[in-house]
């Protein structure tokens, strides 16, 4: 008997992307150019940035309070754009469940209602509050199954 055997095809997986190295980010000695790789590669993966620049060093004269002589030549002072806000993110207020009884007739009218307007009976009923006075938020009133 032979002990040739057919050879079996190797099946290598795909590539992945290559993930930058997270270990020497802010190291003293191995640099801050490795968190550029970083943030392009979560941005690649929809991550939202975050605001990474360092704080305004400050003088020793300034921290401890005193005054720079007007006569001190000072080098120019580098203006920094000023940070842009994170958006807020605008969430509905917590829920909680609440029940009536209220007559067939008016039940009937509100589904009617809903799904003429396509929306849910909770706006219908929260905008016929807030019609009777009552505080009720806009971001309250968007049907959130129809986003």
């Amino acid at each position: 008997m032979s002990t040739d055997s057919p050879a079996k095809p190797s099946l290598k997986p795909a590539a992945k992307p290559s993930r930058p190295p997270l270990g020497g980010i802010g190291i003293s000695g191995l640099g801050t150019d490795d968190i550029d790789p970083i943030r392009q590669y979560g941005l690649s993966k929809g991550f939202l940035p975050t605001d990474t620049e360092p704080a305004p060093a400050t003088t020793p004269a300034a921290a401890s309070g005193a005054e720079v002589p007007a006569a001190t030549p000072l080098a120019p002072a580098i203006v920094q754009p000023a940070p842009v806000p994170a958006p807020t993110i605008l969430r509905p207020a917590p829920t909680r469940p609440w029940q009536a009884m209220l007559p067939d007739y008016l039940v009937e009218e509100l589904r009617q209602a809903a799904a003429r307007e396509g929306t849910a009976q909770k706006v219908i009923v929260l905008k016929a509050l807030r019609q009777a006075g009552f505080r009720i938020d806009d971001i309250d009133l968007q049907d959130l199954r129809r986003r």
